[in-house]
């Protein structure tokens, strides 16, 4: 072996051989991820221990650090106080200003092609579902580890009724939430360059008031996302699932199940355009439109949902009591 072959291996050598040593002194800098109960993914891996010796002085700040807390715990008001809190919470606005306006890109595009084919709604919803699928899984992986992935007032909230988000953090992450969805909407129309009136029949947010009642529309919404958070809180945030897949998994399959409820109501009823799944994603893209009509149903019924589902954790509890 050449004389610079021998120099390069022992340089080699030396730098894997310190590298080793750095991560046996435990040199390596911690991950900065706080423990939260209702991280998306997280299958409550990634909650405080009692047995941890900052247990007390965590929760006492936050108490959904740990895996159960009660509800006079959750609405402690301290939790305003928590300044890595908010910085949580402003993620959480910038990623969904960024997830809704790619949404609103495509939704506008596909909304616009509903007749371009002879299937009518039904290839532009599957295009749709497809799109939502992999753009709810993306920024799930890339939120989750820092503010628990949520971008989406309806999971926030129902995090809430299930206790595993305290009253400071969903007021927090709900603001942002929509603060971040009317910016995304202000920037679609900017970027597309048209009128308000233009935007207005959007997939997920139009509801023709002419054909659909607000009880049916009341309906769809509600029953839509019940069945998008109970498959959510199974796959995503149960700790039992930890056992079958992991936490790694998780995201994905949350995809799936936003892709599966947009597009099964986004062809079902005429002149509805798929439930919201998301009210602040339609309060964003209806700013942008300058119309309100029915916007109402996307609250009421996702809060009705994020209700039913805090009742069902209640009846049939994660943890024995």
């Amino acid at each position: 072996m050449a004389t610079e072959d021998v120099e390069v291996a022992d340089i080699t050598t030396e730098h894997t051989g310190n590298h080793q040593r750095r991560k046996r002194r435990g040199s390596t800098p911690a991950v900065a991820s706080r423990p939260f109960a209702g991280r998306i993914g997280g299958n409550a891996e990634f909650t405080l221990s009692p047995d941890d010796a900052s247990f007390k002085s965590v929760v006492s700040r936050l108490p959904d650090a740990a895996a159960t807390f009660s509800w006079a715990a959750s609405f402690r008001l301290t939790g305003f106080a928590d300044v890595e809190l908010w910085k949580e919470a402003t993620i959480e606005g910038i990623g969904t200003c960024l997830q809704i306006y790619l949404a609103g890109l495509y939704a506008i595009g596909l909304g616009r092609a509903g007749a371009a084919t002879a299937l009518g709604p039904i290839a532009p919803a599957a295009f749709g579902a497809v799109s939502n699928f992999l753009l709810i899984a993306l920024f799930v992986y890339a939120g989750g580890p820092v503010s628990g992935g949520h971008f989406n007032p309806l999971i926030t909230m129902a995090a809430f009724f299930a206790r595993l988000a305290v009253f400071p953090r969903t007021v927090l992450y709900v603001v942002f939430q929509c603060a971040g969805a009317v910016v995304a909407g202000l920037l679609v129309r900017v970027s597309l360059g048209e009128a308000p009136a233009s935007l207005r029949v959007i997939p997920g947010c139009y509801i023709d008031a002419a054909v659909v009642t607000p009880g049916q529309a009341y309906v769809l919404e509600t029953m839509s996302s019940f069945a998008l958070i109970f498959i959510a809180f199974g796959v995503g945030l149960d700790p039992r699932q930890r056992d079958v897949f992991g936490p790694a998994l998780s995201p994905i399959l949350v995809g799936l199940s936003v892709g599966l409820c947009s597009f099964a109501t986004g062809v079902a009823r005429p002149g509805y355009a798929g439930a919201s799944l998301n009210p602040a994603r339609c309060l964003g893209l209806m700013s942008a439109a300058e119309n309100f009509e029915y916007h109402y149903i996307h609250w009421f019924g996702d809060i009705t949902a994020a209700m039913l589902n805090g009742i069902l954790y209640w009846a049939i509890p994660i943890y024995k009591t």
